[in-house]
């Protein structure tokens, strides 16, 4: 690969959208970010801001097309890597059966990858953070909801209609709770953030909570995930109670993950992130007890490495994957 080869990357999310140009070692050397716009602008429009975006930028900062290898699209799915369509995410419901690929590939006028968001970050820890060197990795994400990236013996996993990696809707407790995807007792559906802040709110109805409270403004309902992470720091012990609940479940989860797939490497984002060894310790406990000790014993669980780069080199890593 010429070392004076650039890459865009393209991150599409429900909130905002970003491009960057980066070289072939990671490095970002330009970006451009917007809101996505919600219902004011349909998907074409914003597909050709980005575009546009990335005009700018080339031209402002006097690179030649030349240069260009191609560029990786980073986007929520239900998506298809080889059409490069994407059908309406949860969090792009208008992005209904949506020509990304083309519609980039006709502005830009080089080849455009597109990719599961989570399967895309998956390869930017592999290639740049906490899973640099291994051949056997997961990636999850631990948000809004639980996703999944598999790197197994250094190819990342599509399966056969690129809904591998889908780990957050494994059922880990029967008859549990309803999960979003319509189905009960998903991992989602017991650790994601909006599980912890359920779980929260539930105890503090019962009269289990002093601290994260007056956090939310004294409002039940405006608990969330942060407040609970963040009364933890504070050695809260409602707090505490509720990530280890969380995290125990996450841990059986990944369990059941370790059995299947023996990675040398779990690397858990956002919460885990944020949350740290007050989650993370309880997760691995929890993977001590239910996955057998030569599988777990490999295997380190340990935080994404990213942070807020991670968006950006996902569509750069799509291009590094090889």
């Amino acid at each position: 690969m010429m070392t004076d080869q650039l890459i865009i990357g393209v991150d599409i999310g429900g909130t905002k959208c970003a491009v960057c140009v980066a070289d072939t070692s990671g490095n970002i050397l330009h970006r451009y970010g917007e809101p996505t716009g919600g219902d004011d602008r349909s998907p074409e429009e914003i597909l050709a801001s980005l575009s546009a975006g990335v005009d700018r930028l080339l031209i402002e900062n006097g690179i030649n097309r030349s240069r260009l290898l191609g560029a990786g699209v980073s986007c929520g799915g239900p998506l298809d890597t080889t059409t490069g369509i994407i059908y309406a995410p949860p969090n792009l419901p208008r992005w209904q059966a949506v020509p990304v690929k083309r519609l980039i590939e006709e502005h830009l006028k080089v080849p455009v990858r597109v990719e599961n968001d989570a399967n895309a970050t998956a390869l930017a820890e592999w290639k740049f953070g906490a899973g640099i060197g291994a051949r056997n990795l997961v990636f999850m994400t631990m948000g809004t909801g639980i996703g999944g990236g598999i790197i197994a013996d250094g190819r990342l996993i599509h399966g056969a209609n690129d809904l591998a990696g889908e780990l957050g809707h494994q059922t880990v407790l029967i008859n549990g709770p309803l999960c979003g995807c319509g189905k009960r007792g998903c991992l989602e559906a017991l650790a994601s953030g909006p599980s912890i802040a359920r779980l929260a709110k539930d105890s503090t109805r019962q009269g289990r909570n002093r601290v994260v409270l007056p956090m939310a403004g004294g409002r039940v309902e405006d608990i969330t995930a942060r407040h609970i992470v963040e009364s933890a720091k504070q050695s809260d012990p409602f707090a505490l109670a509720i990530l280890e609940e969380a995290g125990t479940y996450m841990g059986l989860g990944i369990a059941n993950i370790i059995q299947i797939l023996n990675p040398e490497v779990v690397i858990l984002g956002t919460i885990a992130v944020h949350a740290g060894d007050l989650i993370l310790e309880p997760i691995r406990r929890a993977v001590g007890e239910y996955a057998w000790k030569r599988s777990a014993d490999v295997c380190r669980i340990v935080p994404a490495a990213l942070e807020d780069r991670a968006q950006d080199l996902a569509g750069i890593a799509l291009w590094l994957q090889e």
